[in-house]
């Protein structure tokens, strides 16, 4: 299930790892800090619904808000302060822990090939396997470009878990959601866009400052998510390659904006981070950027967008530059929103 960290790991976009203190992070993306990995705290040992034997874990992001993540720089600069990194690339704080203190490492993709080749000993893992079987029957994606993420990668999962899939490869996710979207309404399939999302716009609710109605559009434009029978699943992306490496781009902040632009490009918008191309009247070209995933794959080629987010100029080394409007910084907590206005 892990394999234990006797050299530095090479971790991709939604991976795992624990460190000496027995706390699990997820990697968050695939370009990272020499000798460190970019991720977020997701379990500690404690008192929770998670675990194996008698191990028991309790969740430290709950519903992935930035104000929980701040609160969990906070908990890791107390604990373990050499966890947390100043990133010039970006002007600020990341969860970064160093290589050297990772005493095992989970990968997805092995994850799920390890179950494919064995027996599945829970209920959830079975209806993993027949989700991963179907989608490759009805996508043409091979089972290999499949993986599995969140608590089924850990082995900690409970009844009520949900299914974090994985695909690696752009051409490869969108066969599968084109395989999802020909499946909604059979085989037990039934995306988030076809029944009432209550509980995803609740969660929304907290985060933007939106009407109920505007986030009910948005509830319904979610592609990548819903059930297989009862049990919830999801399906994101892992690139074919990392977009750059360390330090080839760095951010400067303008502040906090707003714009309306026309989406262009949705292709890369259910990776890490999920990335729109759009079009300002003003500036031309210009990138949303979402961390916050749950933004991922709302928005259609053609949409006119209002965002408001903290403004970036972005410059590689060799020159190039491009404005991104950022949504989930730090800065813009309770004042980050994308709203469709056309």
């Amino acid at each position: 299930m892990g394999e234990e960290a006797r050299e530095y790991p090479t971790l991709r976009d939604h991976d795992y790892f624990e460190t000496e203190e027995g706390w699990i992070f997820f990697v968050l993306g695939d370009v990272h800090p020499p000798g460190r990995v970019w991720s977020c705290l997701k379990y500690v040992p404690g008192e929770g619904v998670w675990g194996n034997g008698e191990n028991r874990y309790r969740r430290v992001l709950k519903n992935y808000t930035v104000e929980e993540l701040l609160s969990s720089i906070q908990f890791i600069e107390h604990h373990a302060p050499d966890y947390v990194f100043f990133d010039y690339t970006v002007g600020a704080k990341v969860i970064a822990p160093p290589l050297s203190k990772i005493r095992r490492v989970y990968r997805a993709r092995e994850r799920l090939a390890e179950l494919m080749g064995g027996e599945a000993l829970h209920p959830l893992e079975e209806r993993l396997l027949k989700l991963v079987a179907m989608l490759s029957d009805y996508s043409g994606v091979r089972r290999e470009d499949f993986g599995v993420t969140g608590s089924l990668l850990l082995g900690i999962q409970h009844n009520n878990s949900d299914i974090d899939l994985l695909v690696y490869g752009e051409q490869n996710l969108w066969r599968v959601l084109e395989a999802l979207e020909a499946l909604d309404g059979r085989e037990g399939i039934t995306l988030q866009k076809s029944r009432a999302c209550k509980g995803w716009v609740a969660r929304a609710s907290a985060k933007y400052p939106l009407p109920r109605s505007e986030l009910e559009i948005l509830a319904g434009r979610v592609m990548n998510k819903g059930w297989v029978g009862e049990t919830v699943f999801s399906v994101h992306g892992v690139r074919d390659k990392p977009p750059q490496r360390y330090g080839e781009v760095l951010y400067r902040s303008l502040g906090l904006a707003r714009r309306v632009v026309e989406v262009v490009d949705v292709r890369d918008s259910l990776f890490t981070p999920a990335v729109y191309i759009a079009e300002d009247g003003e500036v031309g070209s210009m990138r949303i950027v979402c961390y916050d995933m749950m933004l991922a794959g709302v928005l259609r080629s053609g949409d006119v967008v209002e965002v408001q987010g903290k403004l970036e100029v972005a410059e590689t080394r060799g020159g190039e530059k491009w404005l991104q409007i950022l949504v989930g910084s730090y800065e813009g907590v309770g004042k980050e929103y994308v709203r469709i206005v056309g």
